[in-house]
């Protein structure tokens, strides 16, 4: 009998009955890189699965990981880095800009704070998305508390959501850039009806009431988070002065 490669502890299937490590270690080559890639571009599973189920079915898809189906799509952190990378990779090269936020400076180096707070955040749409997601949460829980979701799992909730909305304004971006039509304005509104459309639908798809919440929590969400870019910015100019 073999013992495992992780916890030296005796092992007789395939798999470790201890800590679930594997009795043979595949050995990282063309076949494994071809078979990793393959993972990933599969629409069973992977992130193109993951980007399918949530337009299609949004709420279930992450309810059902919530719930501790988490095999087939991507997890959400992961899902939310990709997506903003994605991006940020196209922005860079067709120069869109989107979001909830468009701030421009022409002078940082010289302009308050607070400015460059806004600036920051609108160029930095995937990093803003991060922390816009942490307010919508609180009012989401806070609306929806009868539901009995922490605030961790609602978070997760918002990254798959948010990780849409990004790719919605990526298409938007080529979309504008290819045609030269300004369509990116429209992003927001799209992104706001989307992400309705999934908070609702991850709490009680029959409930016309908690797309209404939704809407607000999403909106309340968006203005809190701004209202404390405007307070921390306006803070630190008046010490500065």
């Amino acid at each position: 009998m073999e013992n495992c490669n992780n916890c030296n502890k005796n092992i007789s299937g395939k798999f470790c009955a201890d800590c679930g490590f594997p009795k043979e270690i595949k050995r990282i080559d063309s076949k494994y890189i071809t078979e990793e890639i393959s993972d990933i571009l599969n629409f069973d599973k992977g992130i193109f699965y993951t980007i399918k189920e949530m337009f299609i079915r949004p709420g279930n898809t992450v309810r059902k990981f919530v719930n501790g189906d988490r095999k087939k799509i991507v997890k959400p952190i992961i899902f939310l880095i990709i997506c903003s990378l994605i991006y940020t990779i196209g922005q860079q090269f067709l120069s869109y800009e989107g979001g909830y936020l468009i701030y421009n400076i022409e002078n940082r180096d010289n302009a308050p704070i607070t400015l460059q707070l806004f600036d920051w955040f609108s160029k930095n749409y995937g990093y803003a998305n991060s922390i816009m997601a942490v307010f919508i949460a609180i009012w989401i829980r806070f609306f929806f508390k009868k539901y009995n979701y922490n605030f961790y799992e609602i978070y997760i909730l918002l990254c798959y959501i948010m990780g849409i909305s990004v790719l919605i304004y990526t298409l938007l971006g080529i979309i504008e850039s290819a045609i030269d039509f300004p369509l990116l304005k429209s992003g927001i509104f799209i992104s706001l009806i989307y992400s309705t459309w999934a908070i609702g639908q991850f709490f009680d798809r029959k409930k016309k009431i908690n797309y209404l919440k939704a809407f607000l929590c999403y909106l309340f969400g968006i203005v809190t988070s701004l209202i404390l870019v405007f307070g921390i910015g306006t803070g630190i100019d008046a010490l500065l002065k």
